[in-house]
C-alpha cells in the first residue's frame, strides 16, 4: 500500500503538470526547457513515478494532464515564478508564452 502524497509533494507534482503545458505551448518544446523541467522536478523532490507518468504523454503524443489550479493557488506566486523560470531556460520567450503566463495569472488571481 502507497502513502498519498503529501499536500507540499501533491502541490510541486502540480507545479510540474504546469510546467509541461507552459513548455509546450510553443507548440514545440526544447531540450533546455525539458532539462529545466526534469530539474525542477528533482529539486522538488517529486516522485520519480509522477514525473515518468507526467511526461509519458509528451513521449506518446497524448493530451498533457491538466494541473489544479486549485491547488496551484495555494501558493500562485511559487507556480508563476516556476513557469517564468522556465520560459527563461532555452533565452527564448515566444508570444505564446508571454499569453499564458498572462492567463496563467489570471487563473491563480495574482494581479499586477
Amino acid at each position: 500500500m502507497t502513502t498519498p502524497p503529501s499536500p507540499e509533494s501533491r502541490f510541486h507534482i502540480e507545479v510540474v503538470k504546469l510546467l509541461l503545458q507552459v513548455a509546450t505551448s510553443d507548440d514545440r518544446i526544447t531540450h533546455e526547457e525539458i532539462q529545466h523541467l526534469v530539474a525542477t522536478a528533482r529539486g522538488m523532490s517529486v516522485p520519480l513515478e509522477e514525473l515518468a507518468a507526467i511526461t509519458r504523454c509528451l513521449k506518446n503524443g497524448e493530451p498533457l494532464p491538466a494541473p489544479n489550479l486549485g491547488l496551484l493557488r495555494a501558493n500562485p506566486g511559487a507556480a508563476i515564478e516556476a513557469a517564468r523560470e522556465l520560459m527563461a531556460s532555452d533565452s527564448h520567450v515566444h508570444a505564446e508564452e508571454i499569453e499564458m503566463l498572462r492567463q496563467l495569472r489570471e487563473l491563480l488571481g495574482v494581479s499586477g
